[in-house]
């Protein structure tokens, strides 16, 4: 892995500059409505008392000089198999010559994000153009396949195990009553 890359929060100040990275996978999109969804996930925190936690955001993957390599906006939420779950779209990894190590890098902050939420599990969805180009698409699903992430119909899901009693119990069984 590149160790210039670094997983980063986007910040008020990036917004502008994280909208050509969007624009690679969405390239109708408006730049007010890039601003206004941007604005709605860095302002939305829970926790009336005591310290707010941060319950939804976009997370960047920069080199060391700043450039954004790729993102993912993702929020905390309730899932009826699952309990809470991290919830990740608009996964963008706009490099050339480094798509492994720009998609691994988000991966792995995933998994930190999740984990600090009390997650369980990780549902991912992929925006719909990663299923037009098949190159690109077999290199960043291959990057999430590594990391753990399974398909669960339309989505991809990676179970953290451990994170809370959620879990799927397997059936009891006759002999398990003996």
């Amino acid at each position: 892995m590149d160790d210039g890359f670094i997983a980063k929060p986007l910040g008020k100040r990036q917004v502008d500059q994280a909208f050509p990275v969007v624009r690679a996978i969405l390239p109708n999109l408006a730049l007010d409505r890039w601003r206004a969804f941007a604005a709605a996930r860095l302002d939305r925190t829970q926790g009336a008392s005591g310290p707010a936690v941060i319950r939804a955001g976009i997370m960047t993957v920069q080199n060391e000089r700043g450039y954004i390599h790729g993102l993912f906006s993702y929020s905390a939420d309730d899932h009826l198999h699952h309990g809470c779950v991290l919830t990740v779209e608009n996964f963008i990894v706009h490099d050339l010559f480094n798509l492994p190590d720009v998609a691994a890098t988000l991966l792995r902050a995933m998994d930190t994000i999740a984990r600090d939420l009390g997650c369980s599990a990780i549902h991912t969805n992929l925006p719909e153009t990663y299923a037009m180009l098949s190159d690109y698409c077999n290199s960043v699903l291959a990057s999430f396949r590594a990391e753990g992430h399974t398909v669960e119909t339309l989505r991809l899901c990676k179970p953290l195990d451990g994170t809370n009693d959620n879990r799927v119990q397997p059936p009891a069984t006759i002999q398990d009553a003996e």
